[in-house]
C-alpha cells in the first residue's frame, strides 16, 4: 500500500507541474511555446500537504484507510471469511468500509423486519469490532412506523442488542428523515446512523441527498445505512451508496432437542463500488459471539417458511404503551 501511495503522489506532482506550466500563461490566450524556453520560470510544485489532502480524498472514496485515521478499524465484516474476502474489492482490506453509505432493500414487504434486523446487526458488528460504545441513531417516518410497527426492545435484546444504545427519531416525512440523517452522520458522537424509508420513490431520496450522506460519512467516520422497504430491488433508484444489498428472511436450522435455531437471512449483493456482483449467502446470527455464520446444512430445517428475524410491535398493540 505504501508503494501505491508513493506512486499516486508522484503522479500528482507531475500533474501539478503540467498544470503550473499551462497556468503560467493564464493571462493570455493559448499559443505555441515561446522561442526561448529557458525564459519560462520553473514551475513550483504543490505543497506536500495539498498532495496528501488530495490523496486522502481518493483513498477515502475507495474505502482505504489513511494515516490520519483515529486508529479504529476502517472496515467491518460479517465474520464469514468467504464473504469478507470477496468484499475486499479495490481497497485491499476485507469487508465493507465503515465510513460510507450502504443500502439495504427488503426483498418483499414480508421481509421488512429481517432487513431492519440486518441493518442493526451490521451496525452492531461495526460497533463490536471497533469497541465502540457510541449510540446508534435510528430514523424513520412516523406514518410508516404507525402502519408497520416500531422497534421492539425485547426483540432487540433477543438479538444481543442493547435497546438503550439506540436513539430513535420519528420524522414527519421522508424529507425530514433525510435532513435528520444528514445531521446525524455529520456528528462523530454517533456510532452509526440508520435511516428507514418506505416506498418505491421516497420524496427527497436522490443522488444529491445520498451523495451528501456519503461525503459526510467519509468525513466523520460514521457508518450510514439506508434501509428501504417497499422498493424494487431489481430496478432501484440511483444512489451514491457504496454497496447495495437485498435481504430476505430465511428458515433457521433447529438446534439440539429441536430448539429454535438462530435467526437466518438470505443476502444478495446487488451493487458494489468496486464492480462486484453475484455474491449471495444464507447467514445465521449468533448473538453470543456477536458474529454471522454461513448456514452449512439445511438438515432438520422446519418446513414452515421464512420467519421475520426481528420482533416488532404495532403502535396500537397493548404492549406498545408499556414499552
Amino acid at each position: 500500500m505504501a508503494a501505491v501511495r508513493l506512486d499516486l503522489i508522484s503522479i500528482f506532482t507531475k500533474l501539478e507541474h503540467i498544470m503550473n506550466n499551462i497556468d503560467s500563461d493564464s493571462g493570455r490566450a493559448f499559443r505555441s511555446s515561446p522561442a526561448n524556453p529557458s525564459a519560462v520560470p520553473p514551475a513550483t510544485p504543490a505543497k506536500p500537504s495539498v498532495l496528501r489532502a488530495r490523496l486522502a480524498k481518493i483513498l477515502a472514496a475507495s474505502g482505504v484507510r489513511t494515516a490520519e485515521d483515529d486508529g479504529a478499524p476502517s472496515h467491518f465484516g460479517f465474520g464469514v471469511d468467504r464473504i469478507d474476502a470477496a468484499l475486499r474489492g479495490n481497497a485491499g482490506v476485507d469487508g465493507l468500509p465503515r465510513a460510507a453509505l450502504h443500502e439495504l432493500h427488503a426483498a418483499s414487504k414480508e421481509d421488512r423486519t429481517s432487513a431492519a434486523a440486518m441493518a442493526l446487526l451490521m451496525a452492531q458488528r461495526c460497533q463490536t469490532l471497533g469497541r465502540d460504545e457510541r449510540p446508534i441513531l435510528w430514523i424513520s417516518e412516523s406514518g410508516e412506523a404507525r402502519r408497520q410497527g416500531r422497534l421492539y426492545p425485547p426483540g432487540l435484546a433477543e438479538l444481543g442488542i442493547d435497546p438503550d444504545s439506540i436513539i430513535h427519531v420519528d420524522a414527519p416525512d421522508s424529507i425530514a428523515a433525510l435532513r435528520a440523517a444528514a445531521d446525524g452522520v455529520r456528528s462523530s458522537a454517533m456510532g452509526a446512523v440508520i435511516i428507514e424509508l418506505a416506498g418505491k420513490r421516497p420524496k427527497g431520496l436522490d443522488l444529491t441527498a445520498t451523495r451528501r450522506l456519503s461525503l459526510s460519512a467519509q468525513k466523520s467516520g460514521v457508518l450510514s445505512l439506508c434501509l428501504r422497504s417497499g422498493s424494487d430491488p431489481e430496478n432501484p433508484l440511483p444512489t451514491a451508496a457504496f454497496s447495495r444489498w437485498q435481504v430476505a428472511a430465511a428458515p433457521s436450522v433447529a438446534l439440539e432437542a429441536n430448539a429454535p435455531g438462530h435467526p437466518a437471512f438470505d443476502i444478495s449483493l446487488l451493487r458494489h463500488r468496486s464492480g462486484l456482483y453475484g455474491l449471495s449467502a444464507r447467514l445465521e446470527w449468533n448473538r453470543d459471539d456477536q458474529v454471522f455464520r454461513e448456514q452449512q446444512s439445511e438438515q432438520n430445517t422446519p418446513d414452515i417458511g421464512a420467519v421475520p428475524a426481528l420482533s416488532a410491535v404495532r403502535a396500537d398493540h397493548q404492549g406498545a404503551r408499556a414499552a
